[in-house]
């Protein structure tokens, strides 16, 4: 029964990735928020001279083709639970040409029955793909069976205690929309459609992480930056991004680090054979 309604969510998670595969690309391309977001991400993950990736949730590809592109790069997987990505990414990879490329189909928690053991020394997860995760300790453990030992996991996650959303919603006398990430359940950004997903509170993802891979960075984004839907608030270029960007930057030494929009882990992989 179980299994049979893991599959159920993953279809709807699947059939609402779908509908966006189209214009996907275009929209993360134009947003000037989600573009710092991800080179900041990208450069962290090189500083861990990455050869072997594996991307989980990796819609058009537009990350996998960019660590393909860098000579150091030997291969890079993708599972992602959607088909519309699926055959994006895979057209990308015959037009390249150098098997270099390589997407799946399947979940988080499905990596180590598509790529194997010890397969990679980087998985890396941008823009929160785990936060529709059923089994997060089943994923966790999925990530250090398919990392080599020394390995390292980037992985991001949509943040439970954002804590400027939950008080300017508060201030709007919009308890629901306040208090959304605190729940169970959280319906994700469109008003119009949702996503069943969960917003994963700082202590909740190193409790599933720590029995499999050891913590060795952390770190918030968009704490008083506005978040990627509300990128209007501080122009690209603008005093007042760079200013909440490097007031954010000096929020990483304080216990505000976990109260912005999202936050990002560093896991190691010291020695499988161990865990």
């Amino acid at each position: 029964r179980c299994q049979r309604m893991r599959e159920d969510y993953d279809e709807v998670v699947a059939e609402y990735y779908n509908e966006e595969a189209s214009t996907f690309e275009q929209r993360a391309e134009e947003n000037h928020v989600l573009m710092w977001l991800r080179d900041d991400f990208r450069e962290i993950t090189l500083s861990f001279k990455p050869r072997k990736l594996l991307e989980i949730g990796y819609g058009p590809g537009l990350d996998m083709t960019w660590f393909a592109d860098r000579e150091e790069t030997e291969i890079v997987h993708g599972v992602d639970i959607s088909p519309e990505f699926h055959e994006i990414v895979k057209g990308k990879a015959l037009k390249r040409n150098d098997s270099k490329v390589i997407p799946h189909i399947g979940s988080a928690e499905d990596i180590v029955g598509v790529i194997g053991e010890r397969g990679v020394d980087t998985v890396f997860v941008y823009f929160g793909a785990l936060n529709t995760s059923k089994d997060l300790k089943k994923v966790a453990a999925g990530i250090s069976k398919v990392l080599e030992p020394g390995g390292i996991a980037i992985l991001t996650f949509v943040n439970r205690w954002y804590l400027f959303d939950i008080l300017w919603n508060a201030l709007l006398l919009r308890p629901r929309k306040s208090l959304a990430r605190l729940g169970e359940i959280w319906t994700g950004y469109s008003p119009t459609r949702s996503l069943p997903s969960r917003c994963f509170s700082a202590r909740e993802i190193r409790r599933s992480f720590h029995p499999y891979l050891d913590l060795a960075e952390q770190r918030g984004y968009c704490i008083l930056h506005p978040a990627w839907y509300r990128k209007h608030w501080a122009p690209k270029g603008s005093i007042r991004s760079r200013l909440l960007r490097r007031i954010d930057y000096f929020l990483q030494w304080t216990p505000f680090w976990n109260f912005g929009e999202y936050s990002l882990y560093v896991f190691e992989n010291p020695n499988m054979d161990s865990k």
